[in-house]
């Protein structure tokens, strides 16, 4: 019998081969802003100087995906603002399509902050608050509005041309005159505006909005991205975030209260309503614990 006995230097080539193929599939995730140092002092009643001093909450340590949890008033949507202001104070690196309107304290505030990179913050890294999402809903709607009025005011210029003797009163008249009669109203009306934007439901609208603002090797602050997403978009939403987390080099810091996002995976949520404010796993979390407790106690209503 002949046995053949593999030698170290093989194994070791083999092994090697079969790492590099893993490491194809695996990529390190990426971390822009480390550390964020909120005021330990209340210097001035006025907003923002009270709001976290009072829940005794000093420092943020980021994860690639860090969570602010908390109802509304908690401060979870000040505190991107804070993050985003203070990291565009000398400059600006993060991009926002609104400008935010500030309290008279606002600016005292982030001048009394500090932050700490692990990595150069890239440029076309955003804040998107949820505002951005709702102005995004109303946009495509006026625009189809918009491209609709044309199309009535089309289709009536192409009747006045087309069933009435040639105008010969200019060049431009003449043209169009000669124009209809070769086309049938449906191309005289696409040679002169596009179609109107696919009509989608708000919550596809919203979905698509955040495939187009999140690209590869970015910091995104993300206020309520839930808003105006029903629950298997917000479970599209998630799989983005954590395909752009861990494959395209991004970092997120998201202000939310969806548990849908809240579980994704290996995500630092930090607890705004507790005092001190702590970092906890989702399903330790009040309203985490009332959902269950409601779907627990009608469990039977549910057909499987």
């Amino acid at each position: 019998m002949f046995c053949h006995i593999e030698s170290r230097k093989s194994r070791d080539d083999r092994f090697n081969k079969k790492s590099k193929l893993i490491l194809k599939e695996v990529r390190l995730q990426v971390i822009y802003i480390k550390k964020f140092e909120l005021l330990d002092n209340e210097d001035w009643s006025g907003y923002p100087f009270h709001v976290f001093w009072q829940k005794k909450f000093k420092s943020i340590e980021f994860e690639p995906i860090t969570i602010f949890y908390g109802d509304n008033g908690s401060g979870k949507s000040t505190l991107l603002n804070i993050i985003t202001e203070t990291i565009n104070k000398n400059k600006q690196i993060i991009s926002r399509k609104n400008e935010l309107v500030k309290t008279e304290y606002f600016d005292s505030y982030i001048n009394k902050c500090q932050y700490y990179l692990e990595n150069d913050i890239p440029l076309g890294s955003k804040m998107i608050s949820s505002e951005d999402i709702f102005q995004n809903i109303l946009l495509k709607r006026k625009e189809n509005q918009e491209k609709n009025k044309q199309r009535e005011n089309l289709q009536e210029q192409y009747r006045k041309y087309k069933y009435n003797p040639i105008d010969y009163t200019s060049l431009e008249t003449l043209g169009v005159s000669v124009e209809t009669r070769k086309k049938t109203q449906s191309k005289f009306i696409k040679s002169r505006i596009e179609e109107n934007a696919r009509e989608f439901s708000n919550g596809q609208t919203s979905l698509e909005f955040f495939d187009k603002e999140l690209k590869e090797k970015g910091l995104y602050l993300i206020d309520e991205p839930e808003n105006s997403l029903a629950p298997k978009f917000q479970l599209e939403l998630v799989q983005l975030i954590l395909e752009l987390s861990r494959f395209f080099n991004c970092q997120f810091i998201i202000a939310t209260h969806s548990p849908f996002l809240l579980s994704l995976p290996e995500a630092k949520i930090y607890d705004l309503d507790a005092i001190p404010v702590v970092t906890k796993q989702w399903y330790e979390l009040e309203n985490m614990k009332i959902y269950y407790q409601f779907f627990k106690q009608n469990k039977d209503k549910f057909i499987y």
